[in-house]
């Protein structure tokens, strides 16, 4: 069984300019400018991204997943483990990321995702998703 991923909005250079910010101090490299195909999302593993918050969008460029990846495989791992279901597979299209530090402590990590979600202004409009709380964001990214 499947079930329809909720629709966000329209990734514009305005929505995405702010994201950067949330990241703080763990910030080591943006790919928002330009998106890469769902299909060629093995490009990432060129660069070797452990930590990171990516934005997976569909063809037409409307969030469709926002999510966060830290583990032993990477961010490719990450990402490929959501091309195991066919909801996902169907809409998504393309990604971005904001690379952070390996040494990102997973409270931060929380709280950025959580600080992209309401900088994008998710929260109502995606539900049933959820996001980490960006609760003591600052203190935590500073």
């Amino acid at each position: 069984m499947t079930t329809a991923l909720p629709i966000g909005p329209t990734m514009t250079t305005p929505r995405l300019g702010g994201l950067p910010l949330a990241c703080g101090r763990y910030l080591e490299q943006t790919y928002l400018r330009t998106a890469i195909s769902w299909a060629d999302r093995w490009r990432y593993a060129d660069l070797d991204i452990v930590t990171g918050i990516y934005l997976i969008t569909d063809a037409v460029d409307r969030l469709r997943w926002l999510g966060q990846a830290s583990r032993s495989d990477g961010l490719l791992g990450r990402l490929d483990s959501h091309d195991h279901n066919p909801a996902k597979r169907v809409v998504f299209a393309k990604v971005r990321v904001l690379h952070l530090r390996d040494d990102t402590p997973p409270e931060a990590l929380n709280a950025i995702e959580g600080r992209c979600a309401d900088l994008l202004g998710i929260r109502q409009i995606m539900k049933p998703r959820r996001w980490p709380s960006s609760h003591n964001w600052l203190a935590l990214t500073a």
